[in-house]
């Protein structure tokens, strides 16, 4: 990477200045004005590139060393925020999966806050996470793999809610004092809907709490806090649901006693803010949902990660999202750019500035700062999805970094 020179729009390779196409002597004061000057641009661009990796689950036990349960290597997180700035990765919002992780996630921003990333968090519960709700440990690592028992718990929780009360009390709680007392709470999130991991959740469960969530949402002291949203296999009620906050809507049931919790005559009205900005990541659905989500409301925007760019028709969504309404992630440690992937011939000549081991080799690694483990995402690859995004639209990468990272600080601050 570092033998690319930029002539324009376009990638010479240093090597080929010393071939005969070019014809100079390594001596002759042209070629090395070329290098001088193209070699200075270069890096120049690339100690000026901003990267804002909105998808980062540091909460994961991959980052601690631990793989299915099993410990094979220490903490490397000093390591993989190393790596992120080295690359140009500037800030990172954490995700919040659960309202244990949302807690973890704000931990780990705080306890890293003086790292050369930025961090940021979300609080929220994942459609995967939303049987917490009903008291049931569960965290975006452990499903519970029973679909059957997962069609009970909605109806235990309608028989008595006070239990699901209870949680949405912690999480009302847990959001405003983050909004008050911290300011790398950056959006509610992640929640949403996920009918292609119904072991996790079901589809009742997930519908009930998505819009309980979104009721939080606009309940909080702050209703223009941003969401970090999850659409899965589910374009058709994510769509209507999101349609009805933003419209607005009275709700005569109040199942889960908000009027009483906060104090507020009943019916409640929910509504959206108009200045409430949402970004649905990780987006794999077709052309026509793409379309559907950004027509929601300006205030909408994309997220696409490895899992992104996997088919002909999620290139082509990638290509159809305006750039301005496109946002950029890992969602490391998962959603890695694979040979399998149609994107990855859009990676051109990109090279990984880091080696890699298996998970069970890297304890024995002199040095780790260098060496990422392999099959775990990291957001030191988030220029990846950069890359792929400028080949496939055939445009300049710097023009997509610059645009990426203005709309991403629009969105979730910097």
């Amino acid at each position: 990477m570092a033998n690319l020179l930029l002539f324009g729009r376009s990638a010479i390779g240093v090597n080929q200045l010393r071939t005969e196409k070019f014809r100079f002597s390594s001596s002759s004061f042209f070629y090395q004005l070329c290098l001088t000057k193209e070699l200075s641009r270069f890096m120049t661009w690339r100690m000026c590139r901003k990267y804002y990796d909105i998808g980062l689950n540091l909460t994961d036990p991959m980052f601690q060393g631990i793989y299915n349960g099993k410990q094979y290597h220490a903490s490397d997180l000093v390591h993989v925020l190393s790596r992120a700035a080295k690359v140009g990765v500037h800030q990172a919002l954490l995700t919040g999966s659960s309202i244990t992780e949302s807690r973890q996630a704000a931990q780990i921003a705080q306890s890293y806050e003086s790292s050369d990333v930025k961090l940021f968090y979300t609080i929220g519960v994942h459609p995967c996470c939303v049987n917490e709700f009903a008291n049931h440990e569960t965290t975006i690592d452990n499903p519970s793999n029973d679909e059957e028992l997962n069609q009970k718990i909605p109806l235990e929780v309608l028989k008595d809610t006070r239990g699901a009360q209870a949680k949405l009390q912690e999480l009302y709680h847990l959001v405003n004092a983050s909004l008050h007392n911290d300011p790398l709470f950056r959006a509610i999130g992640e929640i949403g809907l996920d009918y292609d991991r119904l072991y996790y959740a079901s589809k009742e469960m997930q519908l009930m709490f998505f819009e309980e969530q979104l009721k939080l949402s606009c309940l909080v002291d702050n209703p223009r806090v941003p969401l970090f949203l999850h659409m899965r296999t589910s374009c058709n009620d994510f769509v209507r649901i999101m349609q009805k906050f933003i419209e607005g809507f009275q709700d005569h049931e109040d199942r889960f006693q908000w009027g009483d919790r906060c104090s507020m005559p009943t019916p409640i009205t929910y509504k959206f803010h108009p200045d409430r900005k949402f970004v649905t990541h990780s987006f794999t659905g077709t052309s026509l949902e793409l379309k559907r989500v950004l027509e929601l409301s300006p205030q909408s925007y994309i997220g696409i990660n490895g899992c992104s760019l996997k088919s002909e028709e999620n290139i082509q969504c990638a290509r159809e999202v305006p750039l301005d309404r496109l946002l950029l992630e890992t969602d490391a440690p998962w959603c890695d750019v694979r040979r399998t992937h149609l994107s990855f011939q859009y990676l051109g000549d990109y090279k990984s500035p880091y080696s890699s081991v298996k998970k069970d080799k890297l304890a024995k690694v002199s040095d780790c700062s260098g060496t990422t483990v392999k099959g775990r995402n990291e957001p030191c690859n988030i220029e990846q999805i950069a890359r792929i995004v400028a080949n496939l639209r055939g445009i300049d990468l710097a023009h997509v970094v610059d645009q990426v990272w203005q709309t991403s600080c629009e969105v979730y601050g910097s």
